[in-house]
């Protein structure tokens, strides 16, 4: 039986490229065994094969060099048993932020799902909602988001940094308003007094603020916000024929905007106007 390897028969029976065994080699990590007194060729020899399949495990698991070198060098069951369980929770830690991004991709694919939906119908519809927990990223008095947005967002950036909390952008998030119900009916742009993300339950930021459970009525805009009102005109106008009573601040969602389309006549916002719910059931 062969007991005796060079790099390249180890190589090819390893699937591991010569070079590696080369680099663990000059750093002493892994080295040949023996030296033909004859040829002077290096071999490993088939006892090396466990130390070999440890480094690969490892090193595929995402042990550093550094970490697997120690413990090639001081291993013990204990020791091993330490390494092991500290990479194991990192892999868990790991798990769940990849969790969180797969369940925020997949709120984004289900936003744009819609969106695609609504620029395709243009309707008014009656619609439901449960409490939504939210996240506000400007909560004062009524401004103009036109002028005033890009210091709402460079605000929230500069509040971010100087947290502990890590920035993971708004594009995956579901970013809304709160319009400041006045200006519906007054001349000028609309107003707002609330900008918010939409977020997840188990989001540490929420910090209890929602937005209540009701009745909508729901209309989606399509086009640049300048042009927003509208599609209130057409959709206070139609609340008031179907007998129904406005009774809080109207909600925007953007559902497709700027961060998924270029051209801003394809924006779709969907307007929520909360209505008297006891009305509906009459």
């Amino acid at each position: 039986m062969k007991t005796q390897f060079r790099v390249g028969e180890l190589s090819k029976l390893f699937k591991i490229a010569p070079s590696t065994l080369r680099y663990y080699d000059e750093i002493g990590l892994f080295t040949p065994k023996f030296t033909s007194p004859d040829s002077h060729y290096r071999y490993y020899t088939i006892e090396q094969f466990v130390v070999l399949d440890t480094i690969i495990f490892l090193k595929k698991n995402g042990f550093s060099l550094k970490d697997i070198q120690q413990q090639i060098n001081q291993r013990t069951p204990e020791n091993s048993q330490e390494l092991l369980m500290t990479k194991h929770k990192e892999v868990k830690l790991e798990i769940s932020r990849l969790e969180r991004i797969a369940d925020k991709i997949e709120n984004k694919i289900s936003t744009i799902k819609e969106g695609l939906h609504l620029r395709n119908n243009l309707t008014v519809e009656y619609r439901y909602f449960l409490k939504r927990p939210i996240s506000y990223i400007y909560q004062d008095k009524p401004i103009d988001l036109a002028s005033e947005s890009e210091e709402i967002y460079l605000k929230d950036l500069e509040l971010l940094s100087n947290t502990s909390l890590t920035y993971d952008g708004y594009f995956a998030g579901d970013i809304g308003t709160i319009v400041d119900i006045r200006s519906m009916y007054e001349k000028g742009p609309i107003k707002y007094i609330a900008v918010f993300e939409l977020i997840q339950e188990d989001q540490r930021k929420n910090n209890g603020k929602m937005l209540e459970e009701g009745w909508y009525a729901c209309f989606p805009h399509k086009g640049p916000y300048e042009q927003i009102r509208e599609s209130y005109q057409f959709l206070l106008k139609k609340i008031k024929e179907d007998g129904y009573q406005i009774v809080r601040s109207p909600v925007e969602v953007a559902v497709l905007d700027e961060s998924v389309i270029r051209n801003s006549e394809d924006y779709v916002t969907l307007i929520q106007i909360p209505i008297d719910k006891f009305e509906l059931n009459n």
